[in-house]
């Protein structure tokens, strides 16, 4: 192995472990917030304009966990979800909460898909 492609190795390893750990960090704090305003209401309520941003968050979520085993798969399908929730989110959230989320949930999407990348060009160096 040499020295370019230990490099490119432990750079590849650096973005998968810090796209999990935010990732990981991203869904906690999702869970804790949709958690806490379930219990201040006393059940789970979604109407309306939650659901969209439920159903797409979901996507988001499940995206960034099958990442963990399938880094290109997963966080395609988090930023599809992330987009998606972005184009059709309702009224009601703020551009202010649109940027956080976007930020908070795309950034381990796209250093997921980052890793994939560089692990492809590793295997197969013509392929660019």
């Amino acid at each position: 192995m040499n020295n370019n492609t230990l490099v490119s190795t432990r750079s590849t390893s650096i973005i998968r472990w810090l796209a999990r750990i935010i990732g990981t960090l991203s869904v906690a704090v999702f869970l804790f917030f949709f958690a806490a305003d379930c219990v201040e209401k006393g059940r789970i309520l979604i109407e309306g304009d939650r659901l969209l941003m439920i159903v797409f968050m979901f996507l988001t979520f499940v995206g960034l966990i099958v990442a963990w085993k399938w880094e290109g798969i997963g966080g395609t399908m988090a930023l599809i979800g992330l987009i998606a929730f972005n184009v059709l989110s309702p009224a009601s959230v703020t551009r202010l909460a649109l940027y956080f989320m976007t930020v908070l949930y795309g950034l381990p999407a796209v250093l997921f898909v980052l890793c994939w990348w560089q692990t492809r060009k590793q295997h197969n160096p013509k392929a660019t």
